[in-house]
């Protein structure tokens, strides 16, 4: 099989690399997403809860111990606990700009691949068109079948190598870019709850409930 792929000339070598690169980078994606894709909701409402029994530190632990940019814009806000609004927003969308890259990361190496491969493989066919016209124009009289053939071939495979490299390629990518996109979504929607929960007002609300509850039981 491998002498079969070896006739395609002299782009099948950077098409084979291309081949490597993009299954290494779908396997490590594939698994990163894998990684990130947690029950957020219970997340949230467990920070939450923690925060309003002023259980800080064990808040910071839980988002620690999860994966994903849900939880890395937790920690973020939560460095700024307690400060104004706006501080804690601009902290918790500067995290998540940086989350929202480490998604990304490598995808662009796909859609390259994805589209340079059918490229590579045409530059194949045309070295191999180039190749079959030069044993014509050198041969005395009627050009061996064979000699042809060889030329048509190296066309062809590396043609055929070019697409089987680029489809797959092509929809993994889409695939990974649609769960960047949801993640992304994901991220806004709970980007305006993180705020409230740990601004100031949310700090101030928290401490009344609170205070409420401690007078509640000392007039009883």
């Amino acid at each position: 099989m491998l002498k079969f792929v070896l006739k395609g000339g002299p782009t099948i070598i950077p098409l084979l690399v291309c081949s490597i690169l993009s299954v290494a980078i779908i396997l490590e994606r594939y698994f990163y997403f894998r990684s990130i894709n947690n029950n957020d909701f219970r997340l949230v409402k467990r920070v939450e809860l923690l925060l309003s029994n002023d259980k800080l530190s064990k808040a910071k632990k839980e988002a620690e111990n999860t994966n994903g940019p849900i939880s890395a814009m937790i920690l973020a806000g939560l460095e700024k606990y307690g400060h104004d609004r706006q501080t804690v927003k601009e902290f918790i969308q500067a995290r998540g700009q940086h989350e929202i890259k480490v998604m990304e990361k490598r995808l662009r190496v796909l859609d390259f691949i994805a589209s340079v491969a059918p490229l590579l493989g045409l530059l194949g066919t045309v070295i191999g068109i180039i190749e079959s016209f030069n044993i014509l124009a050198g041969a005395q009289g009627m050009a061996a079948p064979s000699a042809l053939s060889a030329g048509i071939a190296e066309a062809l495979i590396s043609t055929a190598i070019g697409l089987i490299v680029a489809i797959p390629t092509m929809l993994f990518y889409t695939y990974l870019d649609s769960k960047v996109e949801a993640k992304m979504t994901e991220m806004r929607q709970w980007s305006t709850r993180l705020v409230e929960m740990l601004s100031e007002d949310s700090n101030r609300n928290y401490s009344s409930s609170r205070a409420r509850g401690e007078s509640y039981v000392s007039q009883k």
